[in-house]
């Protein structure tokens, strides 16, 4: 069993990655294999409604000049799937933002990919 964690805070060692990093020592405990992703400080672009992940449902995301499909990769293969932001501003960080929204389409247009995962 494999968990993936995607650690949306600026700060590479901070707050989120400790309680990230916390969930995880528990989840090692029992075997579990864990991966954290630092995912700002990336260049990374938010859905644009091309919906080309729609016509296409080959389980990526139509723009391919950053991370995400890698992103979206490891999600599929994992068994758990963590997000992990601060706050600002009453929502996440803008790079969590865009994997939220471009991994959910993605998911959603191919047969909900995550719809098992934890």
């Amino acid at each position: 069993m494999k968990v993936i964690a995607f650690n949306g805070s600026p700060r590479k060692d901070g707050n989120t990655s400790i309680l990230i990093r916390t969930v995880f020592s528990n989840l090692n405990k029992y075997g579990i294999e864990t991966e954290m992703i630092n995912i700002c400080g990336r260049p990374v672009q938010g859905c644009t409604a091309c919906y080309r992940c729609v016509e296409n449902k080959n389980n990526k995301c139509a723009i391919d000049t950053d991370d995400m499909n890698f992103w979206i990769s490891k999600m599929i293969e994992a068994d758990g799937i963590i997000l992990g932001s601060p706050t600002y501003f009453a929502d996440v960080t803008a790079e969590m933002k865009a994997l939220i929204d471009r991994a959910g389409f993605v998911a959603r247009a191919n047969n909900d990919l995550f719809r098992r995962k934890a």
